[in-house]
């Protein structure tokens, strides 16, 4: 039976939309090890292990730039103060690459200096490329990773207060008052009945600048939190609900 021209018109949308929402093809198995670096007059080069868990060559490139935060929105800016040899690279099936990263310069500071290790896949032809369905994309491998770069002299002074918001969640807010980063991993509530809900924290969000101040909401069960447990990289802190503590 022929197509009516509804009919038809309603095929070629299909397609169209089939084209669009085409799976992703599969994107380069990557990791990476640490996944942070901490650099101080000391201590000026570090080491990175990249290693390919896929089947197919990878060819990544490295670089560092300038991690800054206005607004409580993270910003990202050339510099030249943080070298990454090799800056290009390929990586066999199974294969490990050690990364060298270091400062250029070494700076006496007077407040942690941050910094990101940017890892971007280089879009070169692949094996698999030939066997694709037609209209999936190809999703390329980036990776960020945190470089620290410690002052002088370290002073840490960070403070939290805990709230119960209206809508019935645990609000608790952390201010850093310091000159180094503050990272939070999870924070944990207990309720009256002793049930504990938890967040975890990660990215990005987890860290808190110096001069920063971010809050981090919790879903809690009903009446009164008893106690408020959030973990950092200084280790548990136990903080009462409606009061603030360091």
């Amino acid at each position: 039976m022929p197509m009516t021209s509804i009919q038809r018109l309603l095929a070629a949308v299909l397609a169209i939309a089939g084209g669009l929402l085409a799976p992703p093809a599969g994107a380069a198995d990557v990791s990476i090890m640490p996944v942070n670096v901490r650099l101080d007059r000391a201590n000026d080069r570090a080491t990175v292990q990249v290693q390919n868990n896929g089947n197919e060559a990878v060819t990544m490139q490295a670089e560092g730039i300038l991690w800054t935060r206005q607004n409580g929105q993270d910003v990202d800016g050339p510099t030249t103060d943080l070298l990454v040899n090799p800056p290009i690279f390929t990586l066999q099936p199974g294969q490990l690459q050690v990364l060298r990263v270091g400062l250029r310069r070494v700076p006496d500071l007077q407040q942690e200096a941050t910094y990101r290790m940017v890892l971007r896949e280089v879009p070169v032809p692949r094996a698999s490329d030939n066997t694709q369905v037609t209209g999936a994309v190809r999703v390329l491998v980036a990776l960020r990773v945190p470089v620290f770069v410690a002052p002088t002299t370290v002073r840490r002074a960070e403070s939290w207060s805990v709230q119960r918001a209206a809508s019935g969640e645990t609000v608790a807010t952390v201010t850093n008052a310091g000159n180094v980063h503050v990272k939070v991993s999870e924070l944990r509530v207990t309720g009256a009945n002793g049930e504990v809900k938890s967040t975890a924290v990660q990215g990005a969000q987890s860290v808190v600048f110096p001069g920063e101040q971010r809050s981090y909401r919790v879903q809690t069960p009903a009446g009164q939190p008893g106690t408020v447990q959030v973990m950092t990289d200084q280790g548990l802190q136990n903080v009462a609900s409606g009061a603030a503590g360091k």
